[in-house]
């Protein structure tokens, strides 16, 4: 019988902000230096606030939703991030979901930022749905967002009202013009 011994080096990847994640893969050291970076990254995936990318968010796997294990924080960093660069070969804010991932990070220190639930509403049923975060003084520009999405995608129904979690903030004739809600 013949026995050799080896040295190995293990080289570990920490962050900055939270020392506790750290990680043994290469493209995670990137991505913690990218998050210790843009430090509102970590307080989106860590906390509650945001209605897409928070810590118990559905956008995540069911392993990284929730859990403060270092591998479910890096999960849920690299979706925020993936989702924030657009897919590969797309126009940069082509998506609903670039879009969302953008204005979660240029606004989550608002005044009143917070993470709803909006609903397409046809007149009959509720169509397409999407998490997506707000302020007070944004909520427009996400309604427009959002509509933009509904009508523009593979599936298009009548838009009659957005809901946000529940209630209605805009509506819309049957001409497809605004009313008051």
């Amino acid at each position: 019988m013949k026995s050799t011994a080896a040295q190995i080096t293990v080289t570990t990847f920490a962050s900055e902000i939270h020392p506790e994640v750290t990680s043994e893969r290469l493209e995670d050291g990137e991505l913690l230096a990218w998050a210790d970076a843009h430090p509102t990254a970590w307080k989106i995936v860590t906390g509650h606030k945001s209605a897409p990318f928070g810590k118990k968010s559905c956008t995540y796997i069911g392993w990284a939703q929730g859990s403060d294990a270092p591998s479910a924080i890096i999960e849920r960093l690299r979706t925020f991030r993936s989702e924030g660069r657009g897919r590969e070969g797309s126009h940069p804010g082509s998506s609903i979901f670039e879009w969302r991932a953008r204005y979660t990070m240029k606004h989550f220190e608002d005044k009143g930022f917070k993470g709803g639930h909006f609903r397409q509403w046809d007149g009959e049923y509720e169509r397409h749905s999407l998490s997506l975060d707000y302020t007070p003084k944004t909520l427009d520009e996400v309604v427009d967002a959002f509509v933009k999405w509904c009508v523009n995608g593979p599936c298009r129904y009548e838009m009659r009202e957005v809901r946000l979690d529940g209630k209605c903030v805009r509506r819309y004739d049957a001409q497809g013009q605004e009313v008051p809600a």
